[in-house]
Protein backbone atom coordinates (compact mmCIF):
# COMPACT_ATOMS: atom_id res chain seq x y z
CA UNK A 1 0.00 0.00 0.00
CA UNK A 2 1.51 3.37 -1.08
CA UNK A 3 1.48 6.52 1.05
CA UNK A 4 -1.62 7.98 -0.59
CA UNK A 5 -3.62 4.77 -0.12
CA UNK A 6 -2.59 4.78 3.53
CA UNK A 7 -3.73 8.39 3.85
CA UNK A 8 -7.14 7.68 2.31
CA UNK A 9 -7.60 4.62 4.51
CA UNK A 10 -7.30 6.69 7.70
CA UNK A 11 -9.53 9.32 9.20
CA UNK A 12 -8.57 12.98 8.98
CA UNK A 13 -10.53 15.58 10.92
CA UNK A 14 -10.11 19.31 10.42
CA UNK A 15 -11.40 22.08 12.66
CA UNK A 16 -11.69 25.79 12.01
CA UNK A 17 -8.50 27.79 11.74
CA UNK A 18 -7.48 29.88 14.75
CA UNK A 19 -8.30 33.28 13.18
CA UNK A 20 -11.96 32.62 12.20
CA UNK A 21 -12.50 30.62 15.38
CA UNK A 22 -11.23 33.49 17.53
CA UNK A 23 -13.33 36.04 15.65
CA UNK A 24 -16.49 33.96 16.09
CA UNK A 25 -15.79 33.45 19.79
CA UNK A 26 -15.24 37.19 20.26
CA UNK A 27 -18.59 38.09 18.68
CA UNK A 28 -20.36 35.24 20.48
CA UNK A 29 -19.16 36.54 23.85
CA UNK A 30 -19.93 40.14 22.89
CA UNK A 31 -23.49 39.36 21.78
CA UNK A 32 -24.04 37.19 24.85
CA UNK A 33 -22.90 40.02 27.12
CA UNK A 34 -25.25 42.48 25.42
CA UNK A 35 -28.07 39.95 25.57
CA UNK A 36 -27.50 39.33 29.29
CA UNK A 37 -27.45 43.08 29.93
CA UNK A 38 -30.77 43.32 28.04
CA UNK A 39 -32.17 40.47 30.16
CA UNK A 40 -31.22 42.36 33.33
CA UNK A 41 -32.92 45.45 31.92
CA UNK A 42 -36.05 43.41 31.25
CA UNK A 43 -36.07 42.20 34.83
CA UNK A 44 -35.70 45.76 36.11
CA UNK A 45 -38.11 47.28 33.59
CA UNK A 46 -40.56 44.59 32.40
CA UNK A 47 -42.35 47.03 30.10
CA UNK A 48 -39.27 47.92 28.07
CA UNK A 49 -39.96 46.48 24.58
CA UNK A 50 -36.56 47.52 23.16
CA UNK A 51 -34.66 45.41 25.70
CA UNK A 52 -36.91 42.43 25.01
CA UNK A 53 -36.21 42.66 21.29
CA UNK A 54 -32.45 42.82 21.93
CA UNK A 55 -32.66 39.83 24.26
CA UNK A 56 -34.69 37.73 21.79
CA UNK A 57 -32.35 38.33 18.86
CA UNK A 58 -28.82 38.63 20.25
CA UNK A 59 -28.71 35.53 22.43
CA UNK A 60 -29.74 33.17 19.59
CA UNK A 61 -27.06 34.71 17.35
CA UNK A 62 -24.51 34.24 20.11
CA UNK A 63 -25.57 30.60 20.55
CA UNK A 64 -25.31 30.01 16.80
CA UNK A 65 -21.76 31.41 16.61
CA UNK A 66 -20.73 29.30 19.59
CA UNK A 67 -22.21 26.21 17.92
CA UNK A 68 -20.25 26.98 14.75
CA UNK A 69 -17.01 27.08 16.73
CA UNK A 70 -17.69 23.90 18.72
CA UNK A 71 -19.31 21.70 16.05
CA UNK A 72 -17.84 22.74 12.69
CA UNK A 73 -15.45 20.19 11.23
CA UNK A 74 -14.40 18.64 7.97
CA UNK A 75 -13.75 14.88 7.94
CA UNK A 76 -12.33 12.63 5.25
CA UNK A 77 -12.26 8.90 5.85
CA UNK A 78 -11.39 6.59 3.03
CA UNK A 79 -13.46 7.73 0.06
CA UNK A 80 -16.04 9.62 2.13
CA UNK A 81 -16.20 13.26 3.08
CA UNK A 82 -18.31 14.78 5.83
CA UNK A 83 -18.92 18.46 6.49
CA UNK A 84 -20.49 19.45 9.77
CA UNK A 85 -21.85 22.90 10.53
CA UNK A 86 -23.59 24.40 13.53
CA UNK A 87 -26.75 22.31 13.13
CA UNK A 88 -26.37 20.39 9.87
CA UNK A 89 -24.22 17.57 8.54
CA UNK A 90 -23.64 16.59 4.92
CA UNK A 91 -21.60 13.66 3.66
CA UNK A 92 -20.92 11.93 0.37
CA UNK A 93 -18.71 9.30 -1.21
CA UNK A 94 -16.30 10.12 -4.02
CA UNK A 95 -18.42 8.04 -6.37
CA UNK A 96 -21.40 10.33 -5.62
CA UNK A 97 -19.55 13.59 -6.37
CA UNK A 98 -19.69 15.00 -9.89
CA UNK A 99 -17.06 17.65 -9.19
CA UNK A 100 -16.38 20.98 -7.52
CA UNK A 101 -16.54 24.65 -8.42
CA UNK A 102 -14.69 27.57 -6.88
CA UNK A 103 -17.10 30.30 -5.80
CA UNK A 104 -15.80 33.87 -5.46
CA UNK A 105 -17.48 36.43 -3.21
CA UNK A 106 -16.56 39.76 -1.69
CA UNK A 107 -15.47 37.89 1.45
CA UNK A 108 -13.16 35.47 -0.34
CA UNK A 109 -13.45 32.16 -2.17
CA UNK A 110 -14.72 28.72 -1.22
CA UNK A 111 -15.42 25.41 -2.92
CA UNK A 112 -18.74 23.75 -3.50
CA UNK A 113 -19.03 20.02 -4.21
CA UNK A 114 -21.82 19.11 -6.62
CA UNK A 115 -23.42 15.69 -6.29
CA UNK A 116 -24.44 13.60 -9.28
CA UNK A 117 -28.00 13.48 -10.62
CA UNK A 118 -28.73 16.93 -9.20
CA UNK A 119 -28.82 15.71 -5.60
CA UNK A 120 -27.59 18.99 -4.18
CA UNK A 121 -24.23 20.32 -3.13
CA UNK A 122 -21.87 20.46 -0.17
CA UNK A 123 -20.12 23.71 0.71
CA UNK A 124 -16.48 23.53 1.79
CA UNK A 125 -15.58 26.62 3.79
CA UNK A 126 -12.05 28.00 3.38
CA UNK A 127 -11.98 28.49 7.18
CA UNK A 128 -11.01 24.85 7.84
CA UNK A 129 -7.34 24.18 8.68
CA UNK A 130 -6.68 21.57 5.98
CA UNK A 131 -3.33 19.96 5.08
CA UNK A 132 -1.57 18.09 2.30
CA UNK A 133 -3.58 14.93 2.96
CA UNK A 134 -6.83 16.78 2.26
CA UNK A 135 -5.38 18.42 -0.85
CA UNK A 136 -4.24 15.02 -2.13
CA UNK A 137 -7.73 13.61 -1.47
CA UNK A 138 -9.32 16.59 -3.28
CA UNK A 139 -7.27 15.96 -6.42
CA UNK A 140 -9.52 12.98 -7.14
CA UNK A 141 -12.48 15.34 -7.66
CA UNK A 142 -13.14 16.85 -11.08
CA UNK A 143 -12.66 20.60 -11.38
CA UNK A 144 -15.93 21.54 -13.11
CA UNK A 145 -14.73 25.07 -13.86
CA UNK A 146 -11.66 23.75 -15.68
CA UNK A 147 -13.76 21.11 -17.44
CA UNK A 148 -16.19 23.76 -18.72
CA UNK A 149 -13.35 26.06 -19.75
CA UNK A 150 -11.60 23.30 -21.70
CA UNK A 151 -14.88 22.28 -23.33
CA UNK A 152 -15.59 25.87 -24.38
CA UNK A 153 -12.10 26.37 -25.78
CA UNK A 154 -12.45 23.10 -27.68
CA UNK A 155 -15.80 24.23 -29.10
CA UNK A 156 -14.28 27.54 -30.18
CA UNK A 157 -11.33 25.82 -31.86
CA UNK A 158 -13.73 23.65 -33.90
CA UNK A 159 -16.18 26.41 -34.94
CA UNK A 160 -15.44 26.96 -38.63
CA UNK A 161 -17.29 30.30 -38.63
CA UNK A 162 -14.53 31.77 -36.46
CA UNK A 163 -11.64 30.98 -38.80
CA UNK A 164 -10.03 28.49 -41.12
CA UNK A 165 -7.74 26.92 -38.53
CA UNK A 166 -7.92 26.28 -34.78
CA UNK A 167 -5.24 28.93 -34.29
CA UNK A 168 -7.31 31.56 -36.13
CA UNK A 169 -10.42 30.62 -34.16
CA UNK A 170 -8.65 31.00 -30.83
CA UNK A 171 -7.18 34.28 -32.09
CA UNK A 172 -10.77 35.46 -32.60
CA UNK A 173 -11.24 35.04 -28.86
CA UNK A 174 -8.31 37.35 -28.20
CA UNK A 175 -9.80 39.87 -30.63
CA UNK A 176 -13.12 39.66 -28.79
CA UNK A 177 -11.41 40.57 -25.52
CA UNK A 178 -9.86 43.59 -27.24
CA UNK A 179 -13.28 44.68 -28.48
CA UNK A 180 -14.74 44.34 -24.97
CA UNK A 181 -12.01 46.62 -23.59
CA UNK A 182 -12.62 49.09 -26.43
CA UNK A 183 -16.35 49.14 -25.65
CA UNK A 184 -15.57 49.85 -22.00
CA UNK A 185 -13.24 52.73 -22.90
CA UNK A 186 -15.88 54.25 -25.22
CA UNK A 187 -18.55 53.87 -22.53
CA UNK A 188 -16.38 55.61 -19.91
CA UNK A 189 -15.56 58.47 -22.31
CA UNK A 190 -19.21 58.93 -23.34
CA UNK A 191 -20.43 58.82 -19.72
CA UNK A 192 -17.85 61.46 -18.73
CA UNK A 193 -18.80 63.69 -21.67
CA UNK A 194 -22.53 63.37 -20.96
CA UNK A 195 -22.18 64.33 -17.31
CA UNK A 196 -19.21 66.69 -17.17
CA UNK A 197 -18.46 68.09 -20.64
CA UNK A 198 -19.92 71.06 -22.53
CA UNK A 199 -23.67 70.99 -23.28
CA UNK A 200 -22.96 70.64 -27.02
CA UNK A 201 -21.53 67.15 -26.39
CA UNK A 202 -24.40 65.88 -24.25
CA UNK A 203 -26.76 64.70 -26.99
CA UNK A 204 -24.04 62.87 -29.03
CA UNK A 205 -22.71 61.30 -25.82
CA UNK A 206 -26.19 60.16 -24.78
CA UNK A 207 -26.71 58.57 -28.19
CA UNK A 208 -23.40 56.70 -27.87
CA UNK A 209 -24.33 55.44 -24.38
CA UNK A 210 -27.74 54.37 -25.66
CA UNK A 211 -26.23 52.43 -28.57
CA UNK A 212 -23.40 50.69 -26.68
CA UNK A 213 -25.67 48.11 -24.92
CA UNK A 214 -27.48 47.51 -28.23
CA UNK A 215 -24.18 46.77 -29.95
CA UNK A 216 -23.08 44.51 -27.09
CA UNK A 217 -26.33 42.56 -27.19
CA UNK A 218 -25.87 42.06 -30.94
CA UNK A 219 -22.37 40.72 -30.27
CA UNK A 220 -23.78 38.33 -27.67
CA UNK A 221 -26.43 37.03 -30.04
CA UNK A 222 -24.03 36.72 -32.97
CA UNK A 223 -21.01 35.25 -31.17
CA UNK A 224 -22.04 33.59 -27.89
CA UNK A 225 -18.82 31.55 -27.96
CA UNK A 226 -16.72 34.73 -27.79
CA UNK A 227 -18.68 37.06 -25.51
CA UNK A 228 -20.43 36.69 -22.16
CA UNK A 229 -22.13 38.75 -19.46
CA UNK A 230 -21.65 37.96 -15.74
CA UNK A 231 -19.43 34.98 -16.48
CA UNK A 232 -17.46 32.73 -14.18
CA UNK A 233 -13.86 33.73 -13.49
CA UNK A 234 -12.67 30.62 -15.31
CA UNK A 235 -14.75 31.43 -18.41
CA UNK A 236 -12.31 32.40 -21.20
CA UNK A 237 -14.78 34.55 -23.14
CA UNK A 238 -14.71 38.35 -23.30
CA UNK A 239 -16.65 40.01 -20.46
CA UNK A 240 -19.17 42.68 -21.48
CA UNK A 241 -20.66 43.41 -18.05
CA UNK A 242 -18.39 46.37 -17.31
CA UNK A 243 -19.30 48.28 -20.46
CA UNK A 244 -23.00 47.59 -19.83
CA UNK A 245 -22.69 48.81 -16.26
CA UNK A 246 -20.87 52.03 -17.24
CA UNK A 247 -23.39 52.81 -20.01
CA UNK A 248 -26.37 52.38 -17.67
CA UNK A 249 -24.73 54.26 -14.82
CA UNK A 250 -23.74 57.14 -17.11
CA UNK A 251 -27.34 57.57 -18.28
CA UNK A 252 -28.72 57.39 -14.74
CA UNK A 253 -26.14 59.84 -13.41
CA UNK A 254 -27.21 62.47 -15.95
CA UNK A 255 -30.63 62.62 -14.31
CA UNK A 256 -29.28 64.01 -11.05
CA UNK A 257 -30.95 67.33 -10.30
CA UNK A 258 -33.90 66.48 -12.56
CA UNK A 259 -37.26 65.89 -10.88
CA UNK A 260 -40.34 64.38 -12.50
CA UNK A 261 -43.86 65.48 -11.63
CA UNK A 262 -44.91 61.84 -12.08
CA UNK A 263 -43.06 58.77 -13.36
CA UNK A 264 -46.29 57.04 -14.37
CA UNK A 265 -46.17 58.05 -18.09
CA UNK A 266 -42.67 56.56 -18.36
CA UNK A 267 -43.13 53.32 -16.42
CA UNK A 268 -44.59 51.22 -19.28
CA UNK A 269 -41.73 52.20 -21.60
CA UNK A 270 -39.09 51.59 -18.90
CA UNK A 271 -40.58 48.14 -18.20
CA UNK A 272 -40.75 47.25 -21.91
CA UNK A 273 -37.13 48.22 -22.59
CA UNK A 274 -35.95 46.41 -19.44
CA UNK A 275 -37.81 43.20 -20.34
CA UNK A 276 -36.43 43.15 -23.89
CA UNK A 277 -32.87 43.82 -22.73
CA UNK A 278 -33.00 41.28 -19.90
CA UNK A 279 -34.47 38.67 -22.25
CA UNK A 280 -31.77 39.16 -24.87
CA UNK A 281 -29.01 39.08 -22.26
CA UNK A 282 -30.37 36.01 -20.50
CA UNK A 283 -30.89 34.11 -23.76
CA UNK A 284 -27.16 34.40 -24.47
CA UNK A 285 -26.05 33.84 -20.87
CA UNK A 286 -24.64 30.44 -19.81
CA UNK A 287 -26.99 28.32 -17.76
CA UNK A 288 -26.00 26.14 -14.82
CA UNK A 289 -24.55 27.00 -11.40
CA UNK A 290 -25.39 30.45 -10.01
CA UNK A 291 -28.01 30.93 -12.72
CA UNK A 292 -30.31 32.76 -10.29
CA UNK A 293 -27.58 35.18 -9.24
CA UNK A 294 -26.72 35.77 -12.90
CA UNK A 295 -30.39 36.50 -13.65
CA UNK A 296 -30.52 39.06 -10.84
CA UNK A 297 -27.40 40.77 -12.21
CA UNK A 298 -28.86 40.86 -15.73
CA UNK A 299 -32.11 42.34 -14.42
CA UNK A 300 -30.06 44.99 -12.60
CA UNK A 301 -28.13 45.88 -15.79
CA UNK A 302 -31.30 45.97 -17.89
CA UNK A 303 -33.26 47.95 -15.30
CA UNK A 304 -30.58 50.59 -14.81
CA UNK A 305 -30.06 51.00 -18.55
CA UNK A 306 -33.77 51.26 -19.38
CA UNK A 307 -34.43 53.65 -16.49
CA UNK A 308 -31.56 55.95 -17.44
CA UNK A 309 -32.31 55.76 -21.18
CA UNK A 310 -36.00 56.66 -20.91
CA UNK A 311 -35.43 59.48 -18.44
CA UNK A 312 -32.67 60.97 -20.57
CA UNK A 313 -34.86 60.67 -23.68
CA UNK A 314 -37.62 62.60 -21.90
CA UNK A 315 -35.45 65.37 -20.45
CA UNK A 316 -32.33 65.80 -22.59
CA UNK A 317 -34.22 65.89 -25.91
CA UNK A 318 -36.85 68.29 -24.53
CA UNK A 319 -36.31 71.59 -26.40
CA UNK A 320 -39.66 73.16 -25.55
CA UNK A 321 -39.75 76.43 -23.56
CA UNK A 322 -39.79 76.04 -19.80
CA UNK A 323 -42.30 77.69 -17.45
CA UNK A 324 -40.62 79.51 -14.57
CA UNK A 325 -41.99 79.44 -11.01
CA UNK A 326 -40.88 81.25 -7.88
CA UNK A 327 -41.97 78.96 -5.06
CA UNK A 328 -41.90 79.72 -1.35
CA UNK A 329 -39.92 77.34 0.88
CA UNK A 330 -41.98 76.37 3.94
CA UNK A 331 -39.42 74.04 5.56
CA UNK A 332 -36.45 71.78 5.01
CA UNK A 333 -35.00 68.54 6.38
CA UNK A 334 -32.21 66.00 5.85
CA UNK A 335 -32.86 62.32 5.18
CA UNK A 336 -30.09 60.18 6.64
CA UNK A 337 -29.10 56.85 5.08
CA UNK A 338 -26.00 55.56 3.31
CA UNK A 339 -25.68 59.18 2.24
CA UNK A 340 -27.54 62.31 3.28
CA UNK A 341 -30.30 63.68 1.03
CA UNK A 342 -31.25 67.33 1.44
CA UNK A 343 -34.90 68.33 0.93
CA UNK A 344 -36.68 71.65 0.68
CA UNK A 345 -40.39 71.60 1.50
CA UNK A 346 -42.33 73.76 -0.94
CA UNK A 347 -45.77 75.31 -0.95
CA UNK A 348 -48.34 74.40 -3.58
CA UNK A 349 -47.16 75.34 -7.07
CA UNK A 350 -47.78 74.55 -10.75
CA UNK A 351 -48.71 70.88 -11.25
CA UNK A 352 -48.77 70.11 -7.51
CA UNK A 353 -52.08 70.58 -5.70
CA UNK A 354 -50.45 69.98 -2.30
CA UNK A 355 -47.21 71.05 -0.62
CA UNK A 356 -44.31 68.93 -1.86
CA UNK A 357 -40.58 68.55 -1.46
CA UNK A 358 -37.58 68.65 -3.77
CA UNK A 359 -34.07 67.25 -3.28
CA UNK A 360 -31.30 69.82 -3.66
CA UNK A 361 -27.54 70.04 -3.29
CA UNK A 362 -26.01 70.62 0.18
CA UNK A 363 -24.94 74.14 -0.82
CA UNK A 364 -28.46 75.07 -1.96
CA UNK A 365 -29.87 73.55 1.22
CA UNK A 366 -27.53 75.59 3.43
CA UNK A 367 -28.19 78.81 1.51
CA UNK A 368 -31.98 78.50 1.65
CA UNK A 369 -34.08 79.42 4.67
CA UNK A 370 -37.81 78.89 5.23
CA UNK A 371 -39.75 81.88 3.93
CA UNK A 372 -37.39 82.49 1.03
CA UNK A 373 -38.09 81.41 -2.51
CA UNK A 374 -36.60 78.81 -4.80
CA UNK A 375 -36.84 79.16 -8.57
CA UNK A 376 -38.03 76.19 -10.62
CA UNK A 377 -38.26 75.57 -14.35
CA UNK A 378 -40.99 73.18 -15.52
CA UNK A 379 -40.62 71.36 -18.85
CA UNK A 380 -43.36 69.32 -20.60
CA UNK A 381 -41.01 66.41 -21.42
CA UNK A 382 -40.24 64.92 -24.81
CA UNK A 383 -42.12 61.73 -23.84
CA UNK A 384 -44.93 63.74 -22.18
CA UNK A 385 -43.64 63.25 -18.63
CA UNK A 386 -43.24 66.79 -17.17
CA UNK A 387 -40.01 67.43 -15.28
CA UNK A 388 -38.47 70.36 -13.46
CA UNK A 389 -35.20 71.51 -11.96
CA UNK A 390 -33.98 74.33 -9.78
CA UNK A 391 -32.57 77.43 -11.47
CA UNK A 392 -30.81 80.59 -10.26
CA UNK A 393 -33.20 83.30 -9.09
CA UNK A 394 -32.60 86.79 -10.42
CA UNK A 395 -34.19 88.38 -7.34
CA UNK A 396 -34.42 86.70 -3.96
CA UNK A 397 -36.90 88.45 -1.62
CA UNK A 398 -35.75 89.02 1.90
CA UNK A 399 -37.95 87.23 4.46
CA UNK A 400 -39.61 89.32 7.09
CA UNK A 401 -37.95 89.39 10.48
CA UNK A 402 -40.36 88.64 13.29
CA UNK A 403 -40.14 91.09 16.23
Amino acid sequence: MNSFQQATATRHEYRLRIAPKGLLLFFAVLLAAVGIFAAISIAAHPNGPASAIVFLFLLPFSAYMLAVVLRSRLVIEGTRIEVRGAFRERSADLSEIEGFRTISTRNGTYRKLYLKDGRGSITLSSSFATDDDFRAWSQQITDLDKRDRDALLDEISHDQELGATPEERLAALSTARTWSIFALVIAVAAAAALNFADAALQVPSAIVLALIPVALMLLLQRSPLLYAVVKQKSDPRAELSYALLVAGFGLVLHNRGIHFVSMQPLLPLIAAVAIVCAGLLYAAAPKGPQAFGRLIALLFFAGMYSYGLVLVADSLADQSPAIAYNVTVIGKHISHGRSNTYYLQLETWGPFAKPNQVAVSPSTYDATIPGSQVCLQLHPGRLHAPWFQTAPCTVQPVPEVQP
